[in-house]
């Protein structure tokens, strides 16, 4: 069984106490010994003396006990200084006379190398703590920085296990959810360090954090027998609940106690930036719920609106033939030419409506094929004329075919609102333009009227669903009320990569284009 509290600390430079070589820290001490002999046999020769001498000695092996990292280098310095100085100072020289101060001066060389070794040895424990705890700190204020630029919570699992693995060097797992839950799915993300990451997939340690997740915190028996598991887990906890559990590997080791205070002082970052990331997705979620019983509520208003006058419409015409039993034969094919126009209306826009529905819920379910867009656009003139016999639509078409990637129901769809658009805000048997072109890789089509145009302060948001617009008469999406016609549009037009615009013209009326891509996959950079 191996000491959980070893002295070597993984990930720290600077961690573990150094340690020289033996041969180069036994070269420092001979190296100053050799030194000390030598100058205090040049300072005898001058006429120092004994007595002065014996204080180089002393400084020898404080300086020795000072230089190498272990106090037996400073003991041996001190014996050793003690026989060099009675051989070589004491008379007579060259000769052990063990001297009446003999014991004392050994003695006294022992104590001061005891004393500066325990205080070397002190010092360069609190410059190695001072060097891990200014380490530590700088690590954890990067990782803090990165976790509160992170913007969801793969991220925030990333940066954990790439910091854990850069600074311990060991394999790391992230439980986000308990793995009982769920079976089958991936509750966990695990990155190598040096080793492989199968020590977290045993059956035994996936237990274990089911246990943790429902204990909300660490087994005491593991604390204990910790260091007899494959894995050192640390729970995620914020609020008293476990937001994740996080694994690092053992087999080479278990951590110091260092290295856990480090793992703990993460985890805790790892908890806030959680906690804070999850009170984001509420009040995203918060947001978006209210945005979409926003836009509910407005198409609901919407509908509403518009349904109002074809409707009142189909009831007072159908009234009339019920209680006008004599009526002109005239009079009673105009109303029922009324009520199959308002039913016509209703029809189309049910359609529209079905239609933004699918649209918005998947892209993909446009069906797209090639088409040739001057037949799309013949067809689509072909039903308005039929439904408004007194406009006068001029189509323009380029001289080359135009293939277009296109769902032709929707497409027509979409020229049919903006023809009937500008039908209904022009002046009877006024000009309307229908316009198609090729412009830069995109099939482009164009309506232009020149009728009451588009009020200005509608301009902005022309393409929204408004149910609040101010009065029938300056609403440009349908005669009938505000409507929803160019917002479904919009919506045509986004989900084939295309994009869709309006505006007034100079010469007065209003112009509508959207472009469609030639190729499919092809995206319009707005």
């Amino acid at each position: 069984m191996r000491n959980n509290t070893s002295d070597v600390s993984l990930g720290f430079p600077g961690g573990s106490i150094r340690r020289g070589g033996k041969l180069r820290n036994t070269a420092r001490m001979v190296m100053i010994m050799l030194f000390t002999i030598v100058l205090c046999e040049l300072l005898r020769r001058i006429g120092i003396g004994p007595q002065s001498l014996i204080l180089i000695y002393m400084l020898s092996v404080l300086v020795v006990s000072s230089v190498t990292p272990s106090p037996a280098y400073g003991f041996v310095a001190a014996i050793v200084s003690t026989f060099t100085y009675d051989f070589f100072i004491t008379e007579p020289r060259f000769g052990f006379s063990f001297y009446v101060g003999f014991p004392i001066t050994l003695i006294t060389m022992l104590m001061a190398t005891f004393i500066t070794g325990t205080l070397t040895m002190t010092m360069q424990t609190q410059a190695r703590l001072a060097r891990e705890r200014e380490h530590r700190a700088q690590l954890l204020y990067e990782m803090n920085q990165k976790l509160l630029a992170a913007r969801d919570r793969g991220t925030i699992v990333e940066l954990t296990l790439e910091h854990l693995i850069s600074h311990l060097g060991r394999p790391a797992v992230f439980y986000t959810r308990d793995p009982n839950e769920s079976p089958g799915e991936d509750h966990a993300r695990a990155s190598e360090g040096n080793g492989d990451t199968g020590v977290f997939s045993s059956p035994e340690e996936r237990k274990r954090v089911h246990r943790i997740f429902a204990l909300g915190h660490t087994d005491p028996v593991e604390l204990i027998d910790g260091q007899d598991h494959l894995v050192y887990y640390e729970p995620v906890i914020s609020k008293g609940k476990v937001l994740g559990v996080i694994g690092i590997s053992n087999r080479e080791g278990p951590l110091n106690n260092g290295n856990q205070t480090f793992v703990q002082m993460l985890t805790g970052q790892v908890a806030l930036a959680l906690e804070l990331q999850n009170m984001s997705d509420e009040q995203s979620s918060i947001m978006v719920e209210s945005e979409r019983e926003k836009m509910r509520g407005t198409l609901l208003r919407s509908i509403s609106h518009d349904l109002r006058t074809p409707l009142t419409s189909i009831l007072g015409a159908s009234s009339t033939l019920l209680e006008q039993k004599e009526l002109a034969d005239e009079t009673r094919v105009s109303l029922v030419m009324d009520i199959r126009e308002n039913a016509e209306w209703l029809i189309r826009m049910v359609e529209n409506i079905l239609t933004v529905t699918r649209i918005s819920k998947d892209t993909r379910k446009v069906r797209k094929t090639l088409e040739a867009a001057e037949e799309v656009v013949a067809q689509t003139v072909a039903i308005v004329r039929k439904r408004f016999p007194r406009c006068l639509i001029h189509v323009r078409t380029p001289d080359e075919l135009l293939m277009v990637p296109m769902d032709t129901t929707l497409i027509s769809q979409v020229l049919i609102n903006l023809l009937e658009n500008s039908v209904r805000n022009s002046e009877p048997g006024a000009l309307i333009l229908l316009d198609l072109r090729k412009q830069c890789g995109y099939a482009r089509f164009d309506v232009s009227d020149s009728g009451r145009g588009i009020p200005e302060h509608m301009l902005d948001n022309l393409f929204e669903i408004n149910p609040t617009a101010p009065a029938p008469v300056e609403v440009v999406d349908t005669a009938r009320g505000m409507g929803i016609g160019l917002s479904i549009c919009r919506t045509i037009i986004a989900a084939h990569g295309g994009t869709i615009e309006g505006h007034n013209r100079k010469e007065g009326g209003a112009k509508f284009f959207f472009l469609l891509p030639l190729q499919e996959g092809e995206q319009l950079d707005e």
